[in-house]
Parts: C-alpha cells; structure tokens; sequence
C-alpha cells in the first residue's frame, strides 16, 4: 500500500485518480488552443480539416475537468465491510471470499484490461452464496493489488477480534 499504511481505524477510498484527470484535460485544451491558433493565423478562410479536429478536443478536455471534479467514491473498504458506490456489499461477517479477476475482452481489438474484484458472500439465507462484481476502473487512485491487500487486511482483522 505504499505510504498509506493501514490500521484499524483506517480505511481505503478508490475515487478517481485527479492528477491524471488534469494532465489530460491540459493536453486536450492545447490541442484545442492550437486549433483555434490555426483558425486565426487563416483568419477564419481556407481552413483545413487540421483545424477543425483540434477544436473537438474541447470535448475530452470538458470529460476530463468533470473527472477532475468527480467526488464519487467507486470503492470503500473498512472495519465494517466492503462498499461499492458508498452502498455496503457485504460485512466481514458474511464474507466468504474476495479475489482479483478479469473479464473477458468482448472484442478483439479492445485494448483495456477490466480488472474487477469478486466478492463471494453469504445472505440471509446461510445455505445460499451470492457473487458480487465490482468493476475496478482504469483511472482509479489506487491499484488492484492495494484494494486487495486492504480486503485481505481487514477480513484478517475482524476474523483475529472475533476468534475466527
């Protein structure tokens, strides 16, 4: 987990990743600028294709700024459960198992990895086991493997307080 050291009263928030939600909105913008720039030195005559697709670079620069501006919270991991979208999946209490996956590629040229953590818990009903998949973005502010450790960290700790 790097500097985030977890502790009991700790817990893990997986949100958006804002620096490189910035860094693309300023890329994007400069492609834009640029294309005006263009636009202006023809004084509005002559315009090439150039141009006019560097002014639609407005449109991800305007995707990345609402990123930047984003407080949804995809994951939420503490002493009390596991979270998706701040709705709670299951408590350590019913948990049975929790692993990294990966889903299948629905086209040969999609070039995403779509890491997702599967959360096998019981209900209400002990003899039935329910799976839950949660998808784990590409431009989250904490990698697969930190959202794991702190899962593994504190089914540890509740297992350790209640004898298990």
């Amino acid at each position: 987990m790097g500097n985030d050291a977890l502790n009991k009263d700790s817990e893990l928030v997986v949100g958006e990743n804002k620096l490189m939600a910035w860094v693309l909105a300023i890329l994007f913008f400069a492609l834009f600028a640029y294309g005006v720039y263009d636009a202006i030195k023809l004084r509005f005559k002559h315009i090439d294709y150039q141009s006019y697709v560097l002014v639609l670079a407005l449109v991800p620069c305007i995707f990345c700024l609402r990123r930047v501006k984003s407080k949804r919270v995809y994951v939420r991991i503490n002493r009390t459960g596991i979270y998706k979208d701040e709705q709670l999946v299951t408590s350590w209490s019913n948990l049975l198992k929790a692993y990294l996956g990966q889903e299948k590629k629905k086209k040969f040229y999609d070039l995403q990895d779509k890491f997702i953590l599967i959360v096998e818990y019981r209900g209400t009903d002990p003899k039935m086991g329910y799976r839950k998949k949660i998808p784990l973005t590409n431009t989250q502010n904490k990698s697969e493997e930190d959202v794991l450790e702190a899962v593994q960290f504190f089914w540890r700790l509740y297992r350790h307080q209640n004898g298990s």
